[in-house]
């Protein structure tokens, strides 16, 4: 028996993505080698962050990087270091903000319930409305002498709605605020790792057990120095906001060869199995004729895994939901996709093993005609 045999706890197929609850991406032998290499041996965790960040920021070509517990600490450390600074005192008031620029400035659109950890730090946020049309000028005007920071999500800058990320960088510099970009899963292509401070982003957050497959519990930051430094200051291994999101010495420098090794991958081979596999699920599918529709996409240009859309028809007589919920009762085990569309569900190889796409395909096939015959009521989203 292996250990979730052991624990009671059943496996599954994952056709959703590097999606943390289903346990983010997987590692490889050599990850977990140097993890072991570091466990034997005992350093200052404030030297090995400094050395690593320095190793990695001659890796990517960036002024500055700092390696985090997660891409939400990410968040709340950047926070702190937007607010406190290097400044001891402020350093140990944080979450009590008194006295410091603790505004965050976000444009509505890109709000999600992770930026609950900016919260953590003592930041409020300052919301600007969505009308449709992107409110750059809206933004700019309610950025004052409280702000201590502009957010945006990276996967919102291709909105039509959103404001440009030109025009945040220049909204930002003209204020002298910082530009936090979260761009937590942003990646193949591995060019999006220095996409947002090329482009003039202060900082940029990425997760570290998405695309890279380092330890799932690590992230990345990386940016000016200053603000990298102030990061560290507000973090692991202090008496600050920033300790709870602990990162041990292990996960370091595991993160540290999962980055060089993601690096190092060939990438278009990646992307050529992947359309291999969504390949064999569309067709298998299609030539089975459920009262679905099949729609290839990619979520946008700073993630580019492709991927298969899965929506019923209107007198289909169940929802996707229901397929979702089969799959992930069944035999084997099957996890999709439903973050990445509205309505509908996805399937996503970026984390399918070789062969894996025909369980996926045939699973879906069956349940789909079952459903299908049954002529089951709709019960639900």
């Amino acid at each position: 028996m292996g250990i979730y045999e052991e624990l009671g706890v059943r496996t599954l197929i994952n056709a959703a993505g590097t999606v943390t609850n289903y346990g983010g991406s997987v590692m490889a032998p050599e990850v977990f080698e140097v993890m072991k290499e570091a466990n034997r041996r005992f350093c200052r965790l404030e030297e090995l962050q400094r050395k690593v960040g320095e190793r990695i920021a001659g890796m990517l070509e960036v002024e500055a990087a700092y390696v985090t517990s997660s891409a939400a600490a990410g968040l709340l450390v950047t926070a702190a270091a937007c607010m406190a600074g290097t400044d001891p005192q402020r350093i140990a008031q944080l979450p009590d903000a008194t006295g410091m620029k603790s505004q965050v400035v976000v444009q509505r659109l890109h709000r999600l319930a992770y930026d609950q950890a900016m919260r953590l730090a003592g930041t409020t946020f300052v919301e600007i409305e969505d009308r449709g049309v992107p409110p750059a000028q809206a933004l700019r005007e309610a950025v004052g002498v409280d702000t201590a920071a502009i957010l945006c999500m990276a996967h919102r800058l291709g909105d039509p709605a959103s404001v440009s990320l030109e025009d945040l960088v220049s909204i930002a510099r003209a204020a002298g605020v910082p530009l936090i970009v979260d761009a937590a899963s942003e990646s193949p292509p591995p060019s999006t790792l220095t996409r947002f401070w090329k482009a003039g982003a202060d900082l940029t957050i990425f997760s570290g057990g998405k695309s890279i497959m380092g330890p799932q519990s690590t992230g990345l930051v990386v940016g000016r120095k200053d603000l990298i430094e102030a990061c560290a200051a507000n973090g692991n291994p202090f008496a600050t906001v920033g300790r709870p999101a602990k990162v041990s010495r292990e996960e370091i420098v595991g993160f540290l060869k999962a980055l060089e090794l993601y690096l190092a991958r060939d990438h278009d081979a990646d992307r050529a199995r992947w359309e291999a596999q969504v390949d064999h699920v569309e067709r298998a599918l299609a030539s089975a004729r459920p009262p679905i529709t099949l729609e290839r996409m990619v979520k946008g240009d700073t993630y580019t895994v492709p991927m298969l859309a899965l929506r019923t028809l209107p007198d289909a007589g169940f929802t996707t939901g229901q397929l979702f919920d089969e799959l992930l009762a069944g035999e084997p085990r099957i996890v999709l996709a439903q973050h990445f569309i509205g309505e509908g569900v996805v399937i996503n190889p970026h984390m399918l093993e070789p062969g894996q796409e025909r369980v996926v395909a045939e699973r879906c096939r069956q349940v789909l005609e079952r459903l299908a015959n049954q002529g089951a009521g709709v019960a639900g989203p």
